[in-house]
């Protein structure tokens, strides 16, 4: 009825439709329907003339408003005995929430009268106690209509050519966008935007985030930072296509002729309209990397406590919107590239990756819905591409990555000097190892939920994970046994999960080819004392390092070291390593652990907040097959 499409499993080639213009979204989400089916129209029409009546009441804002709030209160107020149908009231009152807001964007044009139409940002936080997430959803249109005094030509996010006047200075100031929607309301400044902004968050958030970068990161969307290029082009040759098959038609009777004008009108209609907008949608894109690469050195410069910027930004921006539909998942993923390639100042982009996996991951795993597991997943594959591609060949690593600030060793100091491509592979390999675990974890706990939604997580990464055979097999036993279980639905999805790991296993690669000769791997039993003697001869122990500046860590000469004060120096880093570990437990809440110093782990399996509370929330966590390699280095986790 309202022409709007909304499908959580989208392919590959719809998804990355959803990047681009209204023309290509909907051509890829509407399943060969035609874009002005009359019916289709007409039944639009009457939904918005019904919500929207020339006279008052209008049931359209008072609709949004409950579907909105009815979300925030499925989970509190359901009276479902089982987590599994809370979970899917939850789903599909926010796939409503989303088709729903959408449909007003759609029919209620221009965008200054949907601003007219829906409260302000302010009044649907405080007023209406709408979560961030839902509130920017709501309003992420209003906010493309901010226009620069001076510049009315120029909405928001778009980036200013030339100065508007002699001080170049004012042209940063965010006072200068203002939303005139013209009597009875008074402008809105962009000012009174971020000042609302402020207020959704508790106080010590700003100490690691500024409201400039959360108002950036909620306004903008996935057309802002990617042009779906070969999409279009393909859309372009399919019209180019339809084209040349109805000029080869050899009817020529009237109404054949008459059918074939009227069609051949449409698909030319249709080809100019993608073609004209792929060159606004580069333009686009252009245009606001442009004000970003403007506007960040400001973002995190001021923060106090810029140890904690990756926990805040991912607790207060990545995982609220991460979750809340597929195209937002791969947003998330782009924002995070293009804050590392634009050099954002103090945003390092090895611990955001590091904070992701190893101490966010598994919680938001387990207390997640089925459809938000599986925009997580979405997420994590698209991060996981990205570092697996850096971590593919050197020359990448140094292109992308050598001198960025986001892989500083010391991330206090954004231009000290850089993570190298061995201790990058070390630290991969930790990543690599930690998923692992929480997979396994989840897999082998006894709450239904935690096993369906790592089955989910599997099969949304398979495309990049696992990588090691090792590992591979490691799930593999554990999907099998859930194949065997007497709940169908489990069974069916890790019947999935299995060929899709199947699939994968041409691509396996040995621990030794994922380490590339810079992971001193565990060996066998058997092989212990020739392995002591080689260290001994070849000498290269890793020590890691934290003081407050935060280093990673050194490669330290260690060639006249006998093997005996090598193994004794061992048990003295294992003996100190588990006192930390009791200290941390100790002194700490099992929800948070923090390494003093900011510095990066590398290349070791920590023990993190996740596993204490999955552990005392009665998962049946175990370790990882014996025959799974670890990486030699231990870090030190200070209370």
């Amino acid at each position: 009825m309202a022409n709007v499409q909304y499908t959580e499993n989208l392919t590959e080639e719809q998804l990355d439709a959803m990047a681009g213009s209204e023309t290509l979204r909907h051509q890829a989400t509407t399943y060969g329907l035609t874009r002005n089916n009359k019916a289709l129209i007409k039944s639009t029409n009457r939904l918005r003339d019904s919500l929207l009546p020339k006279d008052d009441p209008k049931l359209a804002v008072p609709l949004l408003l409950l579907i909105a709030q009815h979300r925030s209160l499925v989970v509190i107020n359901a009276e479902a005995p089982y987590v599994k149908m809370v979970s899917e009231q939850f789903d599909r009152c926010h796939g409503t929430l989303l088709q729903y807001v959408e449909f007003l964007c759609s029919s209620v044009t221009p965008a200054t009268a949907y601003a007219q139409l829906i409260p302000s940002l302010d009044d649907l936080v405080h007023l209406y106690h709408l979560e961030p997430e839902v509130a920017f959803l709501i309003y992420r249109p209003v906010m493309r209509i901010f226009k620069c005094q001076g510049r009315s030509e120029v909405c928001w996010p778009l980036d200013i050519k030339e100065p508007i006047g002699s001080d170049s200075e004012s042209e940063d100031n965010p006072c200068k966008l203002v939303l005139d929607l013209g009597s009875p309301k008074k402008p809105i400044m962009w000012s009174d935007l971020l000042a609302t902004a402020k207020t959704m968050l508790p106080a010590k958030a700003w100490n690691s985030l500024s409201p400039d970068l959360y108002a950036t990161f909620w306004g903008l969307t996935l057309y802002d930072l990617y042009v779906p290029r070969t999409r279009y082009e393909s859309e372009i040759a399919k019209q180019h296509a339809a084209l040349k098959v109805l000029e080869e038609l050899s009817d020529t009777s009237s109404s054949a002729i008459t059918k074939r004008k009227k069609d051949k009108e449409r698909i030319q209609e249709a080809l100019d309209r993608l073609m004209s907008e792929l060159y606004k949608h580069e333009e686009n894109v252009a245009s606001v990397r442009a004000r970003l690469s403007r506007e960040k050195d400001k973002w995190l410069s001021s923060c106090p406590d810029t140890l904690k910027i990756n926990m805040e930004f991912l607790q207060r921006c990545i995982f609220p919107r991460c979750t809340f539909s597929m195209p937002d998942a791969v947003y998330c993923a782009m924002f995070v590239n293009t804050l590392h390639s634009l050099g954002t100042p103090f945003f390092n982009t090895v611990n955001h990756i590091d904070v992701l996996i190893c101490k966010t991951l598994q919680p938001m795993i387990c207390c997640c819905t089925e459809y938000e597991v599986g925009r997580l997943g979405r997420f994590l594959y698209e991060t996981l591409k990205t570092a697996y591609y850096w971590k593919s060949d050197e020359s990448i690593y140094e292109r992308e990555c050598g001198n960025m600030p986001g892989f500083a060793v010391y991330y206090r100091y954004p231009n000290s000097q850089r993570v190298t491509y061995g201790q990058f592979i070390k630290v991969h390999w930790k990543w690599s190892q930690r998923i692992t675990k929480l997979l396994i974890a989840c897999l082998e706990s006894s709450e239904y939920m935690e096993i369906r939604n790592a089955l989910i997580m599997l099969t949304k990464i398979s495309g990049v994970f696992p990588v090691t055979r090792k590992t591979g097999i490691n799930l593999e036993k554990r999907v099998a046994k859930i194949k065997g279980d007497e709940r169908e639905d489990l069974k069916v999805l890790a019947t999935g999960v299995a060929a899709a790991l199947a699939a994968r296993k041409p691509f396996w690669v040995t621990d030794e080819e994922f380490g590339m000769g810079y992971l001193d791997l565990k060996p066998s039993s058997s092989l212990a004392t020739k392995s002591v003697a080689a260290n001994t001869t070849n000498g290269s122990a890793v020590s890691v390092t934290q003081s407050d500046s935060g280093r990673v860590a050194q490669q330290v000469p260690d060639s006249g070291t006998s093997a005996k004060e090598q193994t004794s120096r061992t048990k003295l880093a294992d003996a100190k390593h588990e006192k930390s570990d009791n200290l941390l437990h100790s002194k700490s809440d099992p929800g948070s652990t923090k390494a003093r110093g900011g510095s990066l782990v590398n290349g070791s399996n920590v023990q993190i907040s996740a596993t204490s509370a999955v552990q005392a929330g009665g998962s049946n966590q175990r370790h990882v097959e014996d025959s799974a390699p670890k990486d030699t280095a231990e870090t030190e986790v200070q209370p």
